[in-house]
């Protein structure tokens, strides 16, 4: 498969416990966000393509082809050219996912 270009999954997480506030509750630092590279190709779709095509009743904006990523599940977010996608479903193959997603952050 050919896959040219360059995507990352985006990966929050919370910062560290810092200690609880006077009721109780924890107060954890700055939150970290890690960007995981992968490869994989582009293409627009639609929300009425993967209807027809794979019975699905998703949002979309284009389906992205790639390698098997445990990165990439239903809701993640993707970062392409300063642009932000979110998974709205994906299809998993022996040898690649076929990952449709939305632009923009759900």
């Amino acid at each position: 498969m050919r896959t040219p270009k360059t995507f990352y999954t985006i990966h929050e997480t919370e910062g560290e416990l810092l200690g609880h506030d006077h009721l109780g509750r924890p107060v954890y630092g700055d939150p970290t966000t890690e960007y995981r590279k992968f490869k994989g190709e582009l293409e627009p779709y639609s929300s009425k393509l993967a209807e027809t095509n794979y019975g699905l009743f998703v949002q979309v904006t284009n389906r992205l082809f790639c390698e098997p990523n445990p990165n990439i599940l239903t809701t993640s977010q993707i970062l392409y050219k300063d642009e932000i996608y979110t998974v709205t479903d994906y299809l998993q193959y022996d040898k690649h996912f076929e990952v449709l997603i939305k632009k923009g952050v759900a």
